[in-house]
């Protein structure tokens, strides 16, 4: 009986994923043919209540369960992963907010209070990696959380362990919250003609594209090669060693963000340059020397579970 329940649970699911995708294709055609446009935010009295932020909430909402959900293989129980999830929140979004306000310091520095207005959008990913490993060291010394392993020698890489939990949390994550950017029509692409072409109103296009109506979806795009990711991390990677898996993300991840940010019509720029393109590549290379140098391999760490 219980194998049977189990069987028809996960039919019940696939279909729900079915018909989700269906009304979701259905959607982004309205209003990528500009028929339905997408309004920022709806008013409970005098509250405005903006959907950029409803779909931070669902990311990190997300991304929380799915965490609990594989916490117990990395040897960490409900209550140290709410306390490790809680402080690496507030650490990435302190990040994320820091690394975009930083990147555009010319315009906040003009405008210092619209450094605030987080609705408006402005979250890096690469400063929430930043924040959020950088509160992960501090909570895992300050708060004494368990190493998860048993060896000196794998004692000391614990913290890979760790970052392996999280990643495929965080990647799922990325892909809800792009949905955040579609609201605010704050990422897309060159102007196009493909057939899959985006329609952004008026207000919303940037100089000196303002006569043109069609655009690269570069949120659906990264959204897609997100989910392929994450598929990756949890049902084909089977990590070697510590640490691998949150690099195999790190690696796959910011090779799809250098090939699109050559797309992006809102790149920052330091003397010619992508900053987030080069910033991607040179992420690209640590992971890659993390993964695949030989003298990796004779670092005596376990693997971490597969995930």
């Amino acid at each position: 009986m219980q194998i049977v329940s189990e069987f028809t649970s996960k039919k019940i699911y696939g279909l729900a994923g079915v018909l989700l995708l269906i009304v979701l294709a259905f959607c982004l055609r309205q209003v990528f043919a500009g028929r339905w446009i997408l309004p920022q935010y709806f008013s409970v009295g005098p509250v405005e209540i903006h959907f950029y932020g409803i779909f931070m909430a669902l990311a990190v909402a997300a991304g929380y369960f799915l965490a609990i959900k594989r916490a117990a293989k990395y040897g960490i129980n409900i209550e140290q992963a709410d306390g490790i999830i809680f402080w690496m929140v507030v650490g990435g979004f302190i990040g994320a907010r820091l690394y975009h306000v930083l990147s555009s310091f010319s315009y906040y520095y003009i405008h210092p209070v619209d450094a605030l207005k987080i609705w408006n959008g402005g979250l890096s990913i690469y400063g929430a990696v930043i924040g959020g490993v950088a509160t992960l060291l501090f909570v895992r010394k300050i708060f004494n959380f368990p190493t998860f392993v048993k060896t000196s020698a794998d004692r000391q890489f614990s913290i890979f362990k760790m970052l392996d939990w999280l990643a495929p949390s965080l990647i799922l994550g990325q892909i809800i919250g792009r949905f955040g950017n579609f609201f605010n029509y704050e990422l897309y692409g060159y102007p196009t003609n493909l057939p899959w072409k985006m329609y952004v109103p008026p207000q919303f296009r940037l100089a000196p594209y303002q006569g043109f109506s069609y655009f690269h979806p570069l949120f659906l795009y990264e959204a897609l090669a997100n989910a392929v990711i994450l598929f990756l991390l949890l049902k084909i990677i089977k990590p070697a060693k510590a640490g691998a898996l949150f690099f195999w993300y790190l690696l796959l991840y910011n090779a799809v963000r250098f090939g699109l940010e050559f797309l992006r019509v809102d790149s920052t720029y330091f003397h010619g340059i992508r900053v987030n393109a080069y910033a991607s590549l040179i992420l690209c290379v640590i992971a890659s020397i993390y993964l695949f140098l030989p003298w990796q391999n004779t670092i005596n760490s376990s693997p971490s579970p597969s995930a």
